[in-house]
């Protein structure tokens, strides 16, 4: 395509709403703090418990025991989930790796238990008591290091030149010709990942943070092996995403296994640290 005149009329001068001065009708409820984000219905989850994520060690290998006694105990406890209690689990697409782990680890602070508490600081308390115990195996932990290895997918969109490139190029009388490289980088938003969940009966109602509603629905279903028209999802404000909230992340799953598991709602968000690791790079 050459721009090479002028355009004159076109669909994109007759928009009448992309372009166009509109009231944000959202923004005095953000600006007066009214609007409310994954973790503040309390009216619609009245008594809701927390959940406190229990993050691998290791970033690839085996969990050979796990050992949750002490913090079944701990002051406030309600349940401790692991993939040995949580049921059968499927997967949805979305995801390379599984949401809850056990036995086998796919990367560093993938979910291993969530541990569910009366309060916050009860669940994390407890989730220190958590004794995990590996089997490390060898993992690959640089992509140049890697880059012999893998196979390199067609292109959807070939590159296209215009000109003589290599004349051009070999004509010139300043040359450069440069490697850049930038390094791998995480999304962080200022609201983690968080979630709520509700169970009436089978039906499932999550209040999430989450970019891609249908995505969630759809492989939240796959993977607690419920009909997908018995999930709904709640997400009308997000404090921020970039890309970091496109999918169903553990959050969302454990906060569903947790509120069914003690039959009220169950509030769950990814600590910071762990975000890196648990959420779409770029």
């Amino acid at each position: 395509m050459k721009f090479d005149k002028p355009a004159g009329e076109n669909p994109i001068d007759q928009l009448k709403v992309v372009g166009r001065p509109h009231d944000r009708i959202d923004g005095p409820l953000k600006t007066t703090g009214t609007a409310r984000y994954a973790y503040e219905w309390y009216e619609e989850a009245p008594n809701a418990a927390y959940g406190y994520i229990v993050g691998s060690a290791i970033a690839k290998g085996c969990l050979t025991a796990l050992d949750t006694d002490a913090a079944q105990k701990a002051p406030g406890v309600l349940a401790v989930i692991t993939a040995s209690n949580a049921g059968a689990l499927g997967k949805g697409d979305k995801n390379t790796a599984r949401l809850l782990a056990g036995p086998t680890i796919e990367h560093y602070h993938q979910a291993i238990a969530l541990v569910v508490a009366e309060t916050f600081e009860q669940a994390r308390a407890a989730a220190s008591l958590v004794q995990a115990h590996y089997r490390r195996n060898k993992g690959a932990y640089s992509l140049a290091d890697e880059k012999q290895a893998v196979s390199q997918p067609p292109e959807d969109t070939p590159d296209k030149n215009v000109g003589d490139f290599d004349g051009a190029f070999t004509s010139a009388a300043v040359k450069i010709d440069a490697t850049y490289t930038t390094p791998d980088q995480s999304h962080m938003a200022m609201e983690p990942h968080a979630s709520m969940a509700v169970w009436d009966g089978n039906k499932l109602t999550l209040w999430t943070s989450n970019q891609m509603i249908d995505w969630c629905r759809t492989d939240l279903a796959k993977t607690l092996k419920v009909p997908v028209e018995n999930v709904r999802i709640i997400s009308p404000y997000i404090g921020g995403g970039f890309g970091g909230k496109l999918f169903l992340r553990s959050d969302a799953l454990l906060a569903a296994l947790a509120a069914r598991a003690v039959k009220r709602p169950v509030k769950v968000m990814l600590p910071r640290p762990t975000i890196p690791n648990n959420t779409t790079h770029r």
